[in-house]
């Protein structure tokens, strides 16, 4: 059983996709390099984006998305400026009005702890919103296709 208190690192050691020495290494590496942990396991081959991402989403109980399943439309889409959606690596996925008749804009994001993001794009939206966990590289291939037509493979 995950638990929510726990850190990345040991979420993946208890799943069984590190080893204790395979986490030693890059928390050192972390340190001297900077940047988030899951980018360096993640550019070291030790773990798979989904993995990361798929842990992240247990550790802090927010939806995972698969973005290829995704309707992306030219309506959502316009929700959220393309400069906006790359700056901050997210895209919005689905627009609900809440029972309140709020608006509520669900964003596809690598980091769901990135609340200065969240707060810029709910300023910049007018609306609620609230995150979904994507991989980061599936997140930057949806907005450089949707927004931009780049085919990308």
């Amino acid at each position: 059983m995950l638990n929510p208190g726990m850190r990345i690192g040991e979420l993946l050691l208890l799943a069984g996709l590190l080893t204790r020495e395979q986490l030693e290494d890059a928390l050192v590496a972390q340190q001297e390099l900077g940047g988030r942990l899951g980018e360096v396991l993640v550019r070291r081959g030790l773990v798979t984006e989904y993995d990361l991402a798929q842990i992240l989403s247990n550790q802090v109980s927010v939806a995972l998305v698969s973005l290829p399943h995704v309707e992306f439309t030219r309506e959502l889409l316009s929700l959220v400026p393309a400069e906006l959606a790359q700056e901050l690596n997210l895209i919005p996925v689905l627009f609900r009005t809440g029972p309140d008749k709020q608006k509520i804009l669900y964003l596809a994001v690598d980091d769901p702890t990135n609340v200065p993001a969240m707060e810029k794009v709910a300023q910049a939206t007018g609306m609620h919103v609230r995150p979904l966990v994507a991989p980061a590289s599936d997140i930057k291939r949806m907005i450089r296709l949707h927004y931009f037509g780049e085919e990308t493979l």
